[in-house]
Parts: C-alpha cells; structure tokens; sequence
C-alpha cells in the first residue's frame, strides 16, 4: 500500500502569480485534469491533501481518477480530502467551530476516513493540517486529536495520521502520537527528517508528516519527500518556471495487509 500527503495550496500552482497562466484557476478542465495527471503519476493506494479546494472540484478530479474520495470542511477556508483506491466506509469531520472561539480549533482542517481495505481489514485515515502561526491553539488542536484518536481506536486500531502539522517534532502534539505508539515512517525507514518545504520563494521547514499506529510499523517498507521537477525549483528560479506547490509530498510503502 503507497500512502501520500500533501499540501496542494489550493491547486493553485506555486508562485501563484505565475502557474494560472499555465494551468488556469482550480475548478476549470485545464486545471483539474492537470492535477488529475500530477495525482495519478504518484501511483498511490491513498492520498491526503491539505488546504485542498471545493467538493465538486476534488469529486470531478477523484472521478478523472477512479478514486473514492472523503472531503473535510474548513471552518475558514481550507477543506482538506481523501482520495482512496479502497471503498470509504464512513468519515468524521474535527474541524468544526466552538462557540466563543476567537479562532476555530482546527481551523484549517481536520477528519477522518475509515477504508475498507479488503474483506477483513480496515483503516482510518487521520488528515490534519495544524493551525500555522499560533502555538498555543495548535497545543488544543493537538491535545483534541489525541482524543479523537483514542476515540477511534475503539472502532478500529489500524490509523494512519498524517498531513501538515505547521510545526516540527518538537511540539506537544508530535508527542503526543508518540504516546499513543504511533511512528513517524521518515524517522523509521526514511532515512529521517527531511525538508517537505523546500523550493525557491519558500522558507525551509519539516512540517509535513506521515505517523502510523503500531500494529502497522512493523509493516513500513520505505518512506521519502518527493522532490523530482515540477515539485521543487532550486534557486534561483527562471522566469516563468513554477512548481504544483509550494509544499512538497510525503510517501510511504506499507506492507500491509
């Protein structure tokens, strides 16, 4: 099983002012079989995206690609997505607005889907995209994840958790997941932490993650960020070129079930 997470910054292209003219707005037939094309050479079982783009756009790109997709709200406007090669048997939005919050938690994104991989195995899908600039907000984002973790753990104990978490490893929702026994696939069979922002225009970070539950580390095979031409640009940069988006993917090989 090939699992991706990636942040899309909203099919958009990066920089923005300079890929619509190549590839036009999210939503037009020029844009979403472009993405429909980037998506598909990635070759894998499950993708999450993050800071992803309406419904009926992300519907009619998982259509081009035979992909059964989950899609989780943004309370402010950066919905996040599953695309699945296996059935989705249900999924669960976190990121909802609380009365009296200044800013929602979870106000990029955050949910569930649980896939039904085959006859008798399951998986829950955990897309998380962590507020960027507040770090006491992404401390309850964090400390709310381990709940719903642990509330979903008593439906199924296979988890992946896995997107832009907006902070390094450093922070309390990392550790978290530590205590729960999940791994971070860079640091088991990745080679460790790399750079999953790193082209020209950007500044470097280590903030998109992939995390497995333990009964599924013993099955990681490999683990890499995705930095072949058109993901990254090396500075500096010619005129004209642009990359899908400013963030890089991140990959994983299970062997599983």
């Amino acid at each position: 099983m090939r699992i991706v997470t990636w942040n899309v910054l909203g099919l958009t292209g990066y920089p923005r002012d300079v890929a619509p003219a190549t590839i036009d707005v999210p939503g037009s037939e020029t844009n979403c079989a472009h993405f429909a094309c980037v998506f598909g050479g990635l070759d894998a079982d499950v993708i999450a995206l993050q800071e992803g783009v309406t419904h009926p756009i992300a519907r009619d790109i998982a259509g081009r690609l035979g992909r059964h997709l989950a899609t989780f709200p943004s309370p402010i406007n950066w919905p996040g997505h599953v695309l699945s090669r296996y059935p989705i048997v249900e999924s669960r939005t976190f990121s909802h607005a609380v009365d009296n919050d200044a800013v929602p938690r979870f106000s990029r994104t955050a949910g569930a889907a649980l896939l039904q991989v085959s006859e008798s195995h399951q998986l829950w899908v955990v897309c998380v995209h962590l507020h960027p600039g507040d770090v006491d907000l992404r401390i309850l984002e964090g400390d709310l994840l381990k709940k719903r973790l642990e509330q979903l753990s008593q439906v199924c104990e296979n988890t992946v958790v896995l997107g832009d978490f907006n902070c390094d490893v450093s922070e309390a929702v990392h550790q978290h997941l530590c205590d729960l026994g999940f791994t971070n696939v860079m640091e088991a069979v990745g080679g460790g932490l790399q750079l999953t922002m790193d082209t020209d225009g950007v500044k470097p970070w280590k903030i998109d993650h992939i995390y497995v539950s333990s009964d599924l580390a013993g099955s990681l095979v490999s683990a890499a960020v995705i930095r072949e031409p058109g993901f990254r640009t090396d500075p500096p940069r010619p005129a004209g070129t642009w990359d899908h988006s400013d963030h890089l993917p991140v990959r994983t090989d299970v062997e599983w079930p």
